[in-house]
């Protein structure tokens, strides 16, 4: 196997587990078999334990000795820390997006589609929440600074990290889509200061709810 192809199956062992434990299709504190992985993969141990290792080090999962590695399960203070370092890395993603007169149609596509969601009787928190983390992600993304993508998408974010602290119901999540609704509306005016100052509110306020949740502060 060239280590080109090797590299390349690392990468895709990697990314399948990563959006399995994002997702919540790996449940927290699963414990992962190198030998049933390198199974499902139809691979040796060997790249499993290199996608491991890098689970690992993006903090996905956790490795205890003599007994084998387990998805992470996040914390209140985990859950704290990320949104503060979230609040600042998309503040600045709307300077960007609103400098480059970014066109933020993606991002009202995804507003779209969860409004639908929270008007369906049977309401699905798994796609309104995997469509919520899209939309943090693609605001990031239509940025256009790779830095800024590539460290963002190292937080470990995951959907239920996202909505961690947000009740899920329809006055909750409609307010929610509201003040999405204003972020995007920040980037059509071009508004870099309004909408890094919204941001940041947006988001401290979902800060202080894991601050006043955890029982340590």
């Amino acid at each position: 196997m060239s280590s080109t192809t090797r590299s390349e199956l690392i990468d895709y062992i990697y990314n399948t587990l990563r959006t399995q434990i994002r997702q919540g299709e790996i449940e927290d504190g699963t414990k992962l078999s190198e030998n049933t992985l390198a199974t499902e993969f139809s691979c040796s141990r060997t790249p499993v334990r290199e996608a491991l290792k890098r689970l690992d080090q993006d903090g996905f999962v956790v490795t205890i000795a003599h007994s084998g590695t387990y998805v992470k399960s996040p914390t209140i203070k985990d859950g704290q820390h990320l949104t503060e370092v979230r609040a600042y890395l998309e503040a600045l993603a709307i300077r960007l997006c609103c400098e480059q007169g970014s066109d933020p149609v993606e991002l009202e596509a995804l507003l779209d589609s969860m409004d639908v969601l929270i008007a369906s009787p049977d309401f699905n928190s798994q796609a309104f929440s995997a469509l919520h983390y899209q939309f943090h992600l693609s605001l990031v993304e239509l940025a256009d600074n790779d830095v800024l993508t590539q460290t963002y998408s190292r937080l470990n974010l995951s959907e239920s990290v996202l909505l961690f602290s947000q009740t899920l119901n329809a006055r909750g999540l409609e307010k929610t889509q509201k003040e999405h609704r204003k972020l995007v509306a920040t980037i059509r005016d071009r508004d870099a200061k309004r909408g890094e100052r919204f941001m940041l509110a947006h988001l401290w306020r979902k800060r202080n709810q894991f601050k006043r949740r955890d029982p340590e502060a």
